[in-house]
């Protein structure tokens, strides 16, 4: 089995040769099994044949073949020598990780491991498994053990951090909608999709079901070698059951797969692995030509000339003139990594492939490459920090190079292997291939992007009762022009619906009732990356009878000038009348109990007239606004305990002339002289129709 079909079991080999075993003590056959060994010699000998052909099988990477046989010797192995048994279900181990069975893979990995396999990298394998079986306790502990062992081996922290990276992109999904399509899906693996066509209405992809070409199984996984099929999208969306995209040329009694077809939908490369029963002659990229229905004789990609390199995963970039590809030829990062090949024109010869190098490539495994129409790479790999197994990332092409990758996400990836994505043209949907929970094998899954629906909700109450205000309005004004209004029902709840609130939008509520001053909130969905339904509560403040202190608006002795450090408490009001187009407001100033009631009035007229004045300035009708000085007829009531400038005055205390001139000191008495100067206002009425513009 290849590189195109391999999928992801072309991670690095653990052995360069049987690892050395530690000396150990070897343990005695009770006499009962010792006598029938030595009566039935055949019987050894024939366990001893099945071990070398094992071995034989497992270096030629037939995994399939390799575990049975393993599985078959390893109770007499292990009871004759135990240093062989625990080689034995290392290799059995191994076996279940190229076949991608991490639950079996994570129990003969845990043997290995209590056995005291002599090679750390058990724990290692291990940790892994358990990751991909979503036990992470487990597997972080022994990620972190294998740190210690092996600390000059970056794959120890790697998954130490892969696991930090797994919960937080866990705690916070993206808002793609995932499924595996039954139509497209078999028993068997099925795998890496490509759209044959510029409208993305058929569907190449390779499948090992019992349809695909060729007799005999692959003794990697021991399916069927992986054929290319063909699957047609009708005008309502629905897929087609996948037919053999043909019987030859392309289809061979080998494996092919791992597609990638031109925007045209005219040439098709992709990756065929040749293999005889002991020789395993690697994988190659091939091309093929579409004449009308059919496609021609595939021709091989010239990529290199050392015939024990492997290259697969063509990639062809929008424009044809870049190839990207996987591959473990010399020059790379570790493992095997994603390379690009340029040529000047759409049928010329690729030039000599470059390295994508760092940080796209890791001292891990890159591989399924994928060029979006916007130059957006996409790619696999268990190099960087994910979830487990493969992981689908992207990376934009900048000036400076290929920007740091991204992880996708939850739930595009998974635990399990996920890669191989491809996009529908112009469209946030196309499929990808997991073998995550739930799925048989290696199975399609598609991706849409659901459109972001939001709403926004919430209670109006009384500000003072905190009872609920039945037949409120409620304005939601956005930042695209967009104007909606509704009524609060008899629970005072108000309701913007998903066909109302739109992403990427910055909205101002306004609720306002007769006999309330209007109150404002805020809501945005710029942030949101998910659907989400907001919750906006708002109070409002009944309108009171008595007059309300504007805060902070003082005045000199004898004078009128509004000062400027106080203009800003006016800003308030402002907003208060804005907010509430159709009450009338009375501005009353008062002075203190100094000087005659003629200049007292004159003098709290023309404070009253500085604030209107500033009013007016601020784009408030004057009609709205009315002026009236008080003179030091009414002087301040205290609503509640005030401390200024040290001295305290209690609520309910009446500042008029004669408690004044009780308090001690002259210091505490100009406190209070300068709290009597003062600017209040109060709504007189609430039926105001402002002007309705003229037409140019």
């Amino acid at each position: 089995m290849g590189l195109s079909q391999t999928k992801v079991n072309n991670r690095n080999h653990p052995e360069t040769a049987v690892p050395s075993m530690q000396a150990g003590p070897r343990y005695l056959f009770p006499f009962a099994v010792a006598l029938l060994l030595f009566f039935l010699p055949g019987e050894a000998a024939s366990q001893n044949r099945r071990l070398e052909r094992a071995d034989q099988a497992y270096e030629l990477k037939q995994y399939s073949e390799a575990l049975d046989l393993y599985r078959r010797a390893y109770n007499r192995v292990r009871r004759k020598d135990r240093q062989e048994g625990v080689r034995v279900v290392f290799r059995t181990a191994m076996c279940y990780r190229y076949l991608n069975d991490p639950r079996r893979s994570e129990s003969w990995f845990r043997r290995a491991v209590r056995q005291n396999y002599p090679d750390p990298v058990a724990v290692l394998y291990l940790a892994e498994a358990l990751h991909q079986n979503e036990r992470t306790e487990e597997a972080l502990e022994q990620y972190r053990r294998y740190a210690e062992l092996v600390p000059d081996d970056w794959r120890g922290m790697h998954g130490v951090r892969s696991i930090e990276a797994a919960r937080e992109l866990t705690e916070n999904p993206t808002p793609y909608d995932v499924e595996a399509p039954r139509v497209l899906n078999s028993r068997e693996d099925d795998y890496t999709a490509a759209f044959a066509d510029h409208r993305s209405g058929s569907l190449v992809f390779a499948s090992s079901r019992d349809d695909a070409m060729g007799g005999s199984k692959d003794l990697w996984t021991g399916q069927q070698h992986s054929s290319l099929f063909i699957s047609f999208r009708d005008r309502g969306g629905d897929w087609s059951r996948p037919v053999l995209l043909d019987e030859g040329p392309v289809n061979t009694e080998f494996n092919e797969g791992a597609p990638s077809v031109n925007t045209a939908g005219t040439r098709m490369y992709f990756t065929r692995c040749l293999r005889s029963p002991d020789v395993d002659m690697g994988c190659r990229i091939f091309v093929s030509e579409r004449s009308g229905a059919n496609w021609g004789d595939p021709r091989e990609v010239r990529l290199t000339t050392d015939s024990s390199v492997t290259v697969g995963h063509p990639a062809i970039s929008p424009d044809e003139l870049a190839l990207y590809f996987v591959s473990d030829m010399e020059g790379g990062l570790g493992g095997r990594d994603i390379w690009v090949a340029r040529r000047q024109s759409p049928t010329g010869e690729f030039g000599t492939p470059e390295n994508l190098g760092p940080p796209v490539n890791t001292p891990g495994q890159e591989m399924f490459p994928y060029v979006r129409s916007d130059g957006t790479l996409y790619f696999s790999s268990d190099g960087h920090p994910g979830l487990g197994g493969l992981d689908l990332f992207m990376s934009r092409r900048t000036p400076d190079g290929w920007a740091e990758p991204e992880n996708l996400g939850v739930p595009i990836n998974s635990p399990g292997d996920d890669f191989g994505i491809v996009f529908a043209a112009g469209r946030e949907e196309g499929f990808f291939t997991s073998n995550r929970p739930g799925s048989r094998g290696y199975d399609i899954h598609s991706f849409y992007l659901a459109p972001l629906e939001f709403s926004i909700s919430g209670l109006v109450r009384d500000d003072s009762t905190q009872a609920l205000l039945p037949d409120a309005q409620v304005q939601l004004i956005g930042s695209d022009g967009s104007f909606t209004q509704v009524a609060t029902n008899r629970e005072g709840r108000y309701l913007f619906d998903r066909f109302v609130v739109r992403e990427n939008t910055s909205y101002e509520l306004i609720a306002s009732k007769e006999g309330y001053f209007s109150s404002r909130g805020q809501q945005s969905t710029r942030e949101a990356a998910v659907s989400r339904d907001f919750t906006v509560d708002l109070a409002l403040a009944p309108i009171p009878e008595k007059p309300i202190a504007l805060p902070e608006i003082l005045y000199e002795f004898a004078q009128w000038e509004l000062r400027p450090q106080f203009r800003d408490s006016l800003v308030g009001l402002v907003q208060t009348l804005r907010d509430n187009p159709n009450i009338v407001i009375e501005l009353a100033s008062h002075t203190d109990s100094r000087g005659t009631h003629e200049v007292n009035d004159t003098l709290s007229q023309r404070r009253a007239q500085t604030v209107v004045d500033f009013l007016v300035r601020q784009g408030i009708a004057r009609d709205r606004l009315e002026a009236k000085g008080y003179g030091k007829r009414v002087p301040r009531t205290i609503e509640r305990d005030i401390v200024r400038q040290g001295f305290r005055f209690p609520a309910g205390t009446v500042l008029t002339e004669e408690y004044i001139n009780g308090l001690p000191g002259e210091e505490h008495r100009d406190v209070a002289h300068e709290m009597n100067r003062r600017t209040e206002f109060r709504v007189i009425r609430d039926d105001y129709e402002p002007p309705v513009p003229e037409e140019p």
